[in-house]
């Protein structure tokens, strides 16, 4: 299978996302053997949610594009702003949320592991 480069400009992107919920926006925007990688964006949400989200067999790469917000993660809470990188480890649960007065937008990659 031949891959070709893309390229792709986040101000494009940001414009294309698809929505999830209320609360949760996103953009594929490379996929490859092994890999997914996109933008995810969070709105401002009244009230917590509980659900946080792991994957089974993917680390999760993130980096804050725009926006703050939090990451929660063993029970512990990140403040998120731009240019804050996280990695988290395969099977572990986490979540994130948009801080109260704007959007959070981060570059996401799911890294498939063993």
């Amino acid at each position: 299978m031949r891959r070709e480069l893309k390229i792709v400009r986040t101000t494009q992107a940001l414009t294309r996302l698809k929505r999830i919920s209320d609360e949760i926006r996103y953009a594929p925007l490379a996929e490859g053997r092994g890999f997914t990688a996109g933008l995810i964006s969070f709105r401002p949400k009244r009230g917590a949610d509980a659900k946080q989200i792991k994957h089974r067999d993917r680390d999760v790469l993130c980096h804050v594009v725009k926006g703050r917000g939090r990451l929660r993660v063993n029970k512990r809470e990140v403040a998120l702003a731009p240019g804050t990188f996280c990695h988290i480890p395969k099977g572990t649960p986490h979540d994130f949320a948009a801080g109260k007065k704007s959007e959070l937008v981060l570059f996401y990659c799911l890294i498939q592991t063993r």
